[in-house]
């Protein structure tokens, strides 16, 4: 629609216009001036209104477009220097608990923990903490679809270790009478076969992912005002539901095996650590959902990497630290009849 102005209401529009965000619109020399365009660009005698393309933005009182700049969380950002240095401070505490676990590994506190599964977990929070690289810088479409990926696999290879150790502790202290027979497929060499079944299944999820639609980058022109944001969409969240969601039901399963145990004072509670370590996750991932749903700016990456580190930092700092911590400064503690309700069946004949 195209509508006249007098002299007065130009002169108040010129003084407001002033006071406009950028906007996609500019002047273009016509007859007719568009009433509706008054708050939006600066207008001579006689011009009109005419919008910019998509991928591009105008001032107020222009006359002409401008190419929109590309907006994404970018390697040389203060933000991002912060996030990489937090990065490395946790994988290094994660390779250090890795060395001390080495060191020690055929120790009660180790074998009763997993043994050599604890390794194995630890080397998948590494790659899940590296893994948050994947948000910096230029997002493409083999990225967006590797973030997931990795972020998966990597969480899926360290729940599948505590569900071993979770169904190891729910049938010694809820189900002793079958305890002996059931214990043979949890316990060291068939322990590693549920692990492999626990990341086969993930990877048909990821398979699903893949071939439903993984993650693209998608331009956002609204959001911000003289910028293009590049983020990642998901294409199907019906396969993005099945790839987080069956870690969360690995969680859940060992939150439901570990947070009724009860041990005495005088032995170690395994399941503790465990339990801390799933609700940790599950706070950090309600609050990521809220959180992001939210967002429409380049903070977005921000709360992924944020989610990343929280998610590893949580898992090692209530698991696995305080092993560390008897394994340094209580190694007196570091027998087997402190952990042997971890490590061994209890006396079918103990009514206890």
């Amino acid at each position: 629609m195209l509508g006249k102005g007098g002299e007065g209401s130009q002169t108040s529009t010129q003084t407001n216009s002033q006071q406009i965000l950028p906007h996609r619109l500019h002047a273009a020399g016509q007859q007719h001036t568009p009433a509706t365009c008054f708050s939006h660009c600066y207008f001579a005698a006689s011009s009109t209104c005419t919008p910019c393309l998509e991928h591009q933005w105008s001032p107020a009182r222009s006359t002409q477009c401008y190419d929109r700049s590309e907006r994404f969380l970018r390697w040389d950002e203060p933000l991002t220097v912060g996030l990489l240095i937090s990065t490395s401070i946790i994988t290094s505490l994660i390779c250090l608990t890795a060395v001390l676990f080495i060191k020690n590994l055929s120790t009660p506190l180790v074998q009763a923990s997993g043994g050599s599964l604890n390794l194995f977990a630890l080397f998948a929070l590494v790659l899940m903490c590296l893994s948050s690289c994947l948000f910096i810088g230029k997002p493409s479409n083999n990225l967006c679809m590797m973030q997931q990926i990795l972020y998966a696999l990597c969480l899926n290879a360290c729940f599948s270790t505590f569900l071993t150790k979770s169904l190891e502790i729910a049938l010694l202290t809820e189900f002793p009478r079958c305890a002996r027979t059931a214990l043979r497929w949890v316990t060291p060499s068939r322990a590693w076969l549920l692990v492999a079944l626990c990341l086969l299944s993930e990877c048909l999820f990821c398979f699903c992912y893949l071939h439903l639609g993984p993650d693209y980058v998608l331009p956002d022109y609204t959001s911000l005002p003289t910028e293009v944001l590049l983020t990642c969409s998901t294409a199907s969240w019906l396969a993005f539901a099945l790839m987080h969601g069956y870690n969360g039901c690995l969680a859940f399963v060992c939150f439901l095996c570990t947070f009724m145990v009860q041990t005495s004072g005088k032995k170690y509670n395994m399941a503790r650590g465990i339990t801390f370590a799933i609700l940790i996750y599950f706070i950090i991932w309600i609050f990521f959902v809220a959180i992001f749903a939210t967002l429409r700016t380049v903070l977005r990456s921000v709360i992924q990497i944020g989610t990343i580190l929280m998610v590893s930092l949580g898992i090692v700092g209530t698991y696995y630290i305080p092993k560390c911590y008897i394994l340094l400064l209580k190694p007196d503690l570091n027998r087997e009849d402190y952990f042997q309700y971890s490590t061994k069946e209890e006396p079918e004949g103990d009514p206890q």
